[in-house]
């Protein structure tokens, strides 16, 4: 990351300065003007809303393809490297997570399934990495979704998909498996268990497919997956490079690093510009660059530099 760039990314907003020392320079900065931004305390207030916020959850108000939720709000704050305590938030995800039902799972939107990971995985995932890595409730998620890991390593919400039923040889879906390994990568244990390598092995996989038009499940990769946006609410590039940089297994490969390169002729002047619109860039303008976007390459990158100064250049 280039001097400029860096001097340009410290120059934002107080929740992107934030951001940058403490997720890239690994510095323990001051929260306090962070968390006093008018645009986090807006959403702070829409999370704390008992109409709406995070004491709803699951019981009609959102669709985790929609914003200004608390699916993507809380992956916001997650990103920015924020604590649940430190935003005031910790009790009230204490109330959620004594939702779980008995076998491990959460229901979080109207009318969904048990087997529904691909769902719960992006608000579970969130507040994991806001302090509830090691909550009871969060472990207990954690090996009720192992435990249901089919023949090619990844998930399928459908039954049908599971080991010894009739689609068992299918592919699993790429949105359940890109939200389990955000899940999964927090922990140091699972970033290099060969257990991940199948659901990684599929996104990899889909990329290398891209041009031949075959979808995987529901899901393509075209305009919408290759377009910079963040955050995606169901599957694109961005999303899939941050969560597979987390694991050595797929920074090994070339097709990450060709996922990685396409990303990167997409900058000018080392910056990046929002392709597909959502709340969370437009809180900079439409206009102008995107500070969040260009975060989020900068926080892979590193990830990746720090990965090949270890182990050397093992591409496969």
């Amino acid at each position: 990351m280039s001097e400029n760039v860096i001097e340009w990314l410290l120059a934002g907003p107080a929740w992107i300065r934030y951001a940058v020392e403490k997720e890239i320079f690994n510095e323990k900065p001051n929260i306090k003007q962070a968390i006093n931004d008018f645009q986090i305390l807006e959403i702070i207030d829409r999370l704390r809303d008992s109409g709406k916020g995070i004491p709803k959850i699951g019981l009609g108000y959102w669709d985790s393809d929609e914003y200004l939720n608390p699916y993507w709000d809380l992956y916001f704050f997650s990103d920015l490297g924020f604590e649940a305590e430190d935003l005031g938030l910790h009790q009230l995800i204490e109330g959620f997570l004594a939702t779980q039902a008995r076998e491990g799972h959460f229901i979080t939107e109207p009318g969904m399934k048990p087997r529904y990971f691909c769902k719960s995985a992006i608000i579970l995932s969130s507040i994991s990495f806001m302090g509830f890595r090691d909550s009871p409730e969060v472990k207990k998620y954690v090996q009720l979704v192992l435990s249901t890991q089919r023949l090619d390593g990844g998930w399928y919400c459908n039954p049908d998909h599971d080991i010894g039923n009739d689609l068992q040889y299918e592919y699993s879906c790429p949105q359940d498996n890109l939200n389990i390994l955000r899940l999964l990568g927090q922990y140091p244990e699972f970033r290099e268990d060969n257990r991940c390598n199948g659901a990684i092995d599929l996104l990899l996989r889909h990329w290398e497919l891209r041009d031949t038009g075959i979808r995987i499940v529901y899901f393509g990769t075209g305009h919408r997956y290759r377009s910079l946006q963040y955050p995606a609410t169901r599957y694109g590039i961005l999303r899939i490079l941050d969560t597979l940089s987390m694991f050595p297994y797929a920074l090994r490969h070339k097709s990450f690093h060709e996922m990685l390169e396409y990303v990167r002729s997409k900058r000018r002047n080392n910056k990046y510009w929002a392709e597909i619109h959502t709340p969370y860039t437009d809180l900079e303008g439409r206009d102008n660059p995107s500070r969040i976007i260009t975060f989020i390459v900068s926080r892979i990158e590193n990830r990746v530099e720090k990965f090949l100064k270890s182990s050397g250049s093992l591409l496969k």
